[in-house]
């Protein structure tokens, strides 16, 4: 029965929310009639431990700064039988109350042994958290940390590949999570206090897993949290992790697919599924001088040998049909050869931990040394179905996560304690494709897509020679009868022209600059240098300088990555493209569309073609590098004013450096979509000269090398005077709290400030007010304001007798401040040509007539002193076009906001109370919308020219949700309590691109514009102590807004309308969790989860004339069939003294249930596109354009069945 109490203790409860990683204790010792019994000694834990405080002349007694977690508590007294209360729930910074009742020692000759019942209604709650300890977690049946969100109600977990998701995190490897109708990424992900969100993309992902047994306790809040938590708007996600005790504990575990795969079940066997656990503890034997000192280690590493299993159906392609009547008949694609289940990706992860703890001064003063380590290496599946049938050139991601900590905690006092933390935290990513030399030629798979064996191409232009034959190289015909063979053996020039420069033969693969190289004379042709071939020896040292690697391939997992100037595009690369491009290459099939007297008609021309975008060469479309540094100090100082207020202040540095570098479509080359921190450079190499104007005409050292070299000149957005490739942004939080407590009510109030200064600069007009929608410009001409080509200047060339006359003739010079990069607001004081000014004359009566300062020169078309004139500065202007333009930018300024936080709990009776809270909660901006690709922001034209047209913005402000909430909770009986309660939320200033325009140019520019708003019931109902312990969780809820997430507005159009609210993808009106767990007899553990859900939104499509659209006056006003999953744990333990053993099995979906996760939305189904769409499956000499398996798409559906084996070993208490 240890284990069933463990279980009620730890389950899943509502409490009070608060943040830190520690409670308080607060209670009252009496005698047997109720009496008060002083001075009694109360200890938290063993003596050990140190922890505890003596009552008071009334029995009273209260300790604060107890780590979370479980203990027991000892009570002793003179007279009175030892007292004992097991499992008592410390809880974060919550005050936990007991009353221990002695016993005279005259009565009771042992020890009095209770055990502590946790309250359904806790009293001192003011909005709904939720705790799961670490027996919970094992006993549930999780895949992993991240699938405890799928039990919480109001939560909305969305899968990769699901419709309306947002774009771009399932293939960066991220999550998304929605609570209570907020955006992903709304959530303040943490780990003993400490933040551990992405700051480039927000949210975490699978770079960052912590193991299961690394974690004590998980702490949960859908809104309602306290001024200490900032940075979040819809949740707080708090993991505690282990410590360890003065027991030596080993825990293993490993859990596995292949009980599945021994049954026949070739779902499982495909999966591939293998997960090992580790973790131990104890205490260091130490003289009891140096105080406890305390370690815990942990790990896990999985292998999913396939990401992705998927059964699609029985028509697959037959090699032995003769005639290809069976597969005339099914309308199959020769690729398609695979009937039933097959697998895709892979996705292995591994992590540890390590957490050292030492107590001092009998426990006064707790030090924590924490490192965390993960290693994710992830193949995903590609949604789209480019890659369904060929995968070599599909991205892979690595994400790596380490973050070390040190943690001071000192009690000053029994009612006054502090804590520091120092975290470092660093999460990395890398995006690419793997270079593979198929044939191994020396001619790598890339290369030989890109340049052709002879000169027939496909219908796209794209010629290829053969990676899969190593007969087969990239060659062309050259000479004057173009009978000579040329072999080609190097990729372009380098960078400079977007290309690789890469040749056969080089030493490291990578990126190489043949600008610099030495011109030669390439008598055979090959387009390298070969001994003896005559060259131009610039430096005068006798032999052939070659190109220099500017760049070399990522080298990780046993091979190099490809740079993104080798990426190809694997659209020229499709199905019957690519098929077209293999026969063309056989010389002994020729060339032209009589190539095809060789393959059926079933597929190529000239009756039409079966095109269906599955790629077979080229590569994915998306390369990324990024790292994100994140250095965090935390203060805070505690203090118990008084027995009923509690008050906390605190403060909270981050600073981050976020290294970033992503390429959308690389072979695109300059209008590639790219995003990059660094700071723009010029890459004219280390004279800082463009070649073709410097002296010699030669690219001199690092020129067009893509990297920035010293002596380049580049934008010092920092102002730091050093090329950075990274920013710097920086966020500074503090806050005050407090906590009122009385019998019948209970007060947390507080106020939060946060600010945030992106450290980079920002367009800006000539009054140095922000500008970020469009940059305005100014001449550098200096102060006379004309530039040396301003054509003003003619009329002075030459003098009144057309000859050069030196007495008439006025000369233009390059005055004061031209050209020194300084904007001059107002003039220098003294008339410079090209001024406006009153040129007086005598008969002027109203400015110069008896006026002596004028009776010299008036009227004479030149200024003369004392004539007034507009004494102008340099010229400016929001158009293009000025001469030596530069452009205003003003540095980033601190962003502050305040965050009132209220919340009370009113006890209605002794097992009610009301409960209701508000607060205004600010987000920062995820950074990939403030800098993107302001780093080239100098030059607005280049930037509209050569990128996408999407520009961040470090104007914006942080995004604002104002929420309110309140509850009802009533416990009934002994075992059953219940939770009914309302939430609404106002959310504004959330992250959008907005259409902008200037002279000619179209352009999006991030901004903080999108609005929304969320509401919705919950209702609690748990029970415990009974046979099958259960939690119910149900949720109804209303999401609207008028964008899901920022990068939604990309692709729109430029609407001038108010914007209207819509129901978001995200929202599911109905959400019921439900959780049973059961300690059956014989050492039997039973554990049940399930989900309902509804379906997600989508937009219907109609007819416009002969042909479906999308619905856009009815957005997302359809749903899908509601999702329903219920997974089961079952295992068997033993005990032998202090050491369990358990075994069983993790099945999940146990119903087999297939629910959509994506439809086709002119019919709402997953598996019917609808007749419009069908009626093009035919063979192509029939007009078919289309196979049988193109829609055959079991993508659309969740995963299957699931059956996993574990056995768990603990050695120890």
């Amino acid at each position: 029965m240890q284990l069933l109490r463990l279980y009620l203790f730890s389950c899943i409860f509502t409490s009070l929310a608060l943040s830190g990683t520690d409670g308080s204790l607060k209670g009252k010792v009496v005698d047997d009639s109720d009496n008060p019994v002083p001075f009694a000694n109360v200890v938290v834990g063993d003596i050990d431990l140190g922890i505890g405080a003596p009552a008071d002349v009334e029995g009273e007694f209260f300790i604060i700064n107890i780590p979370v977690g479980t203990y027991d508590i000892s009570v002793q007294a003179m007279g009175f039988a030892p007292y004992k209360i097991e499992g008592v729930k410390i809880q974060m910074d919550e005050t936990t109350k007991i009353k221990a009742r002695l016993v005279e020692e005259s009565i009771q000759a042992g020890e009095v042994v209770v055990s502590a019942e946790k309250e359904l209604v806790e009293k001192g709650a003011t909005s709904k958290k939720v705790t799961i300890g670490k027996e919970t977690i094992e006993a549930l049946p999780i895949k992993d940390m991240s699938s405890l969100f799928d039990l919480q109600a109001g939560v909305v977990k969305v899968e990769p590949g699901t419709a309306g998701g947002e774009e771009g995190r399932s293939e960066r490897g991220l999550e998304e999570v929605h609570v209570r109708g907020g955006r992903t990424g709304e959530i303040a992900y943490m780990i003993d206090g400490m933040y551990i969100r992405n700051p480039i993309y927000g949210g975490i992902g699978s770079g960052t897993r912590l193991n299961l047994f690394a974690i004590k306790e998980w702490d949960w809040q859908p809104g309602g949290f306290d001024a200490e938590y900032g940075d979040a708007m819809s949740a707080v996600s708090n993991y505690h992790t282990m410590r360890g005790s003065k027991n030596f504990t080993t825990k293993l575990k490993y859990e596995s697919s292949i009980v599945g795969s021994v049954l026949g079940n070739e779902y499982d066997q495909l999966r591939g599924y293998d997960d090992y656990n580790w973790g131990f503890g104890g205490k260091l034997p130490l003289p009891e001088v140096l105080g406890g000192l305390y370690f815990w280690f942990s790990g896990q590493s999985t292998t999913n040998a396939n990401y992705r299993v998927y059964e699609f159906d029985d028509l697959a392609y037959q090699d032995g049909d003769i005639g290809n009547a069976v597969n005339r008949e099914n309308l199959v694609v020769p690729w398609d050869n695979v009937a039933g289940f097959r697998g895709f990706g892979f996705n292995n992860t591994s992590d540890w931990l390590a957490n050292i703890s030492w107590n001092l001064l009998n426990n006064k003063l707790r030090l924590n040394f924490s490192y965390w380590n993960v290693q994710n290496h992830l193949k995903p599946f590609d949604y789209a179905g480019t890659f369904l049938y060929w995968d070599e050139g599909q991205n892979e991601i690595f994400r790596d996560t380490e973050r070390y900590s040190f943690d001071i905690n000192h009690s000053l006092s029994e009612k006054t304690f502090y804590t520091i933390r120092i975290a470092k935290f660093t999460q990395s990513l890398f995006q690419g494709v793997r270079w593979r030399d198929s044939d191994d030629d020396g001619r790598p798979d890339w290369f030989e897509n890109r340049h052709g064996a002879g000169e027939s191409s496909n219908s796209t232009g794209q010629l290829m020679s053969d990676p899969y034959n190593a007969y087969v190289v990239p060659y062309q015909f050259s000479g004057a009868g173009q009978d000579t063979i040329r072999y080609i053996l190097r990729d372009g020039a380098g960078p400079d022209e977007f290309n690789s420069g890469w040749y056969v033969g080089a030493d490291t693969p990578g990126n190489y600059n043949w600008a610099v190289s030495e011109e030669f004379i390439d008598s055979n042709y090959n387009e390298l240098y070969d001994k003896g071939e005559e060259f131009v020896d610039i430096n005068n040292n006798g032999s052939w300088d070659g190109p220099e690697i500017t760049e070399e391939c990522v080298f990780r997992d046993g091979s190099y990555w490809l740079t993104p100037e080798m990426y190809v595009d694997f659209s020229s690369f499709y199905d019957d493209q690519s098929l077209f491009l293999d026969y063309e290459m056989d010389p002994a099939v020729g060339s032209g569309y009589s190539a095809y007297q060789y393959l059926d008609s079933l597929y190529f021309l000239p009756y039409g073609s079966w095109a269906e975008g599955r790629a077979f060469g080229g590569t994915d479309n998306l390369y990324g590098t990024s790292a994100a540094i994140t250095n965090e100090v935390r203060f805070d100082i505690t203090r118990q004013m008084t027995d009923e207020w509690k008050a906390r202040i605190g403060i909270d540095i981050k600073s981050h450096k976020l290294n970033f570098y992503e390429v959308q479509d690389p072979w695109n080359g300059l209008a590639a979509f790219k995003q990059r921190f660094a700071e723009q450079w010029d890459d004219y190499g280390v004279d800082g000269v463009y070649f073709l104007d410097s002296e010699t005409g030669q690219p001199d050292e690092g020129e067009g090398n893509g990297v920035w070299d010293e002596g380049e000149y580049f934008d010092d957005f920092n102002g730091d005077a050093t090329w950075n490739d990274y920013v710097e942004p920086v966020e500074l939080s503090a806050y005050f709290k407090n906590t009122f407590e009385k019998d019948w009510m209970v007060v947390n109030a507080g106020l939060r400030i946060d600010a945030v200064n992106y450290q980079t600069q920002l367009w800006a007009d000539p009054s140095g007010e922000y500008s970020p929608e469009k940059p305005w410009f100014w001449s550098d001409c200096g102060l006379d304001g004309l530039c040396a080509d301003n054509s003003y200047w003619e009329q002075f060339r030459d003098g009144p007798d057309g000859q050069e006359d030196t007495d008439d003739d006025i000369f233009h010079f390059i005055d004061e401040g031209e050209g020194d990069g300084i904007y001059q607001s107002s003039g220098n004081g003294v008339w410079d040509f090209g001024e406006n000014f009153d040129d007086c004359s005598i008969d002027d009566d109203s400015i110069c007539e008896g006026n002596p300062l004028y009776e010299q020169g008036s009227g004479n078309g030149k200024w003369d002193e004392n004539e007034s004139f507009d004494d102008l500065g340099e010229p400016t202007s929001d158009q293009f076009g000025l001469s030596n333009a530069h452009v205003f930018f003003e540095k980033s300024k601190w962003q502050y906001k305040i965050s009132p936080r209220l919340g009370f709990s009113h006890v209605i009776t002794d097992k009610a109370t009301f409960t209701f809270n508000y607060g205004i909660y600010y987000q920062t901006p995820v950074y990939e919308n403030i800098y993107l690709n302001t780093n080239r922001q100098s030059e607005p034209e280049e930037l509209f020219e050569e990128s996408a047209g999407f520009i961040g913005n470090a104007s914006m402000t942080s995004a604002r949700t104002q929420a309110y909430e309140f509850a009802f909770n009533v416990q009934v009986g002994n075992n059953w309590g219940l939770t009914m309660g309302a939430w609404v939320k106002d959310m504004d200033q959330l992250s959008t691109y907005r259409f902008q325009r200037s002279g000619v140019f179209e352009y999006m520019v991030a901004s903080s514009g999108d609005f929304g708003r969320a509401s919705g019931i919950d209702i609690t109902l748990q029970n415990r102590g009974q046979l099958v312990n259960t939690m119910i969780q149900y949720t109804y809820s209303k999401a609207k807004a008028n964008g899901a997430y920022a990068q939604a507005a990309f692709g729109g159009r430029y609407v001038d309308a108010p914007q209207q609210e819509y129901t978001m993808p995200f929202d599911r009106p109905h959400d019921l969790s439900v959780t049973l767990y059961s300690m059956l007899p014989f050492g039997i553990n039973a554990s049940i989860t399930g989900m309902y859900q509804s379906g997600f939104p989508y937009t219907p499509m109609i007819f416009s004339g002969d042909k479906p659209q999308a619905d856009e006056k009815n957005r997302y006003t359809e749903r899908s069939e509601a999702y329903r999953m219920m997974n089961m744990s079952f295992s068997k333990y033993f005990r032998y003294r202090n050491n369990k053993f358990h075994m069983g099995l993790n099945i999940f979906n146990v119903l087999n249930l297939k629910n959509d996760i994506n439809i086709y939305p002119l019919t709402g189904n997953a598996d019917d596109p609808g007749d419009y769409y069908t009626q093009d499956i035919a063979l192509p000499v029939d007009g078919g354009t289309i196979s049988s398996a193109y829609f055959d798409r079991p993508w659309y559906y969740s995963s299957a069945r699931e059956i996993n084996f574990f056995v768990q070993m603990e050695i120890g208490k």
